[in-house]
């Protein structure tokens, strides 16, 4: 394959559209945690301004994007079957995220970079966005893996009493609308923080994207009125760009109603850009994104790692008077390529392989032929 081309993993092709997204979302999250160089200029400051300004929304996207494509991976067997495997399905989910993310823990343990007592319990646990963690990325994979157990839960409990899809929708809408109410209950008790990072609180962000898959595979006709609006798709994500400038600077009004504005914004996001982006897909930048985004789940475990090289440069071209937008340029680069280097190794080494096993251990199940199958991408 070519550098930017067409990626194939281990038991199926990629959706090079969700690609993009996940690359839009992992370069957010690097660009907010990476360290600067000052330099005063207006210029890198506006170029700063959308790398430094939404890590956590990046976060956000990757959550409705998780629910939409995860899952669509029980929607369909649901929509194809009326029941849901949850044990395969969690299995499934085990080979995907556990190798890479318990060699990151094993990494620290060794290395000694954080006491123990900092991150071990908690992270083995899956607990770390409840009690903190110094490895501090990892919250948000805490939220997931309840999420992985919270939806087949669910499924298996709608599937018990043969809901129809109409139904489906309406608890999953019903739980989000409970969401957003606590999480306004919190707001107003002063719980800012832990509306960031609490499981309760964030999970609608997820179910969104699920309500999405739930269009895609049990009401595809809907799905494709929703999706023949392009205008109004539009209009939804240019919301979305101004709720991001100018709503997420009230942090109580954004943690309150703003999440949910974000993961409507992010749905229609998804929409368009599988729907739309053909023409600009064969570019050489959207096939950068894409290229990075294949390698999200590594870099956004690894990519902290790239902050003490940052910080030593930092050093040496203050010693040095670097001209600052060299510096700046400099330093900003090396924390890219340093990211994006070790989550492709540990993608490589480590997520690709226990991909090939599992599926040969548990080869994913055919898929039907009612739409297009962009679940494909991450099952």
């Amino acid at each position: 394959m070519g550098l930017f081309g067409a990626t194939r993993i281990p038991g199926g092709k990629r959706s090079i559209e969700l690609d993009f997204i996940r690359g839009i979302a992992i370069i957010a999250v690097m660009g907010t945690h990476f360290h600067s160089f000052p330099t005063g200029s207006a210029v890198v400051a506006a170029i700063e301004y959308p790398l430094k300004s939404f890590g956590l929304e990046g976060v956000n996207l990757f959550f409705t994007l998780s629910g939409f494509l995860v899952g669509g991976l029980l929607l369909k067997q649901y929509a194809q079957e009326g029941r849901i495997d949850a044990t395969r399905f969690i299995v499934r989910r085990i080979f995907k995220i556990w190798p890479a993310y318990y060699v990151l823990i094993l990494f620290h343990v060794i290395a000694g970079r954080h006491p123990l007592d900092t991150f071990l319990v908690q992270n083995l646990t899956h607990t770390q966005n409840y009690f903190g963690s110094s490895i501090a990325q990892t919250w948000s994979l805490a939220v997931e893996e309840h999420f992985y157990l919270f939806l087949p839960l669910l499924l298996i409990l709608l599937a018990r009493f043969r809901a129809r899809i109409d139904t489906v929708l309406v608890v999953l809408g019903s739980i989000c609308v409970a969401v957003l109410i606590a999480r306004c209950v919190a707001v107003h008790d002063g719980l800012i923080d832990e509306t960031a990072f609490y499981t309760q609180y964030r999970i609608d962000s997820l179910l969104f994207g699920v309500m999405l898959a739930a269009l895609y595979w049990m009401k595809p006709a809907a799905y494709r009125a929703i999706a023949g609006r392009k205008g109004l798709l539009i209009a939804a994500v240019l919301g979305l760009v101004l709720w991001l400038v100018f709503g997420t600077r009230n942090v109580p009004l954004d943690r309150s109603i703003g999440y949910t504005i974000q993961a409507i914004g992010f749905c229609a996001l998804i929409v368009l850009t599988v729907e739309y982006s053909r023409p600009i897909r064969e570019t050489m930048l959207y096939r950068l994104i894409a290229w990075i985004g294949v390698y999200s789940y590594g870099i956004y475990l690894w990519h902290s790692l790239a902050l003490a090289p940052a910080d030593m440069l930092i050093r040496k071209a203050t010693a040095l008077h670097v001209p600052a937008i060299s510096a700046w340029a400099a330093i900003m680069a090396a924390q890219f390529v340093i990211a994006i280097a070790l989550g492709y190794v540990t993608t490589r080494a480590i997520e690709f392989p226990f991909l090939k096993i599992r599926n040969a251990l548990f080869p994913a199940e055919r898929k039907p032929a009612v739409v297009e199958d962009v679940t494909r991408a991450t099952s």
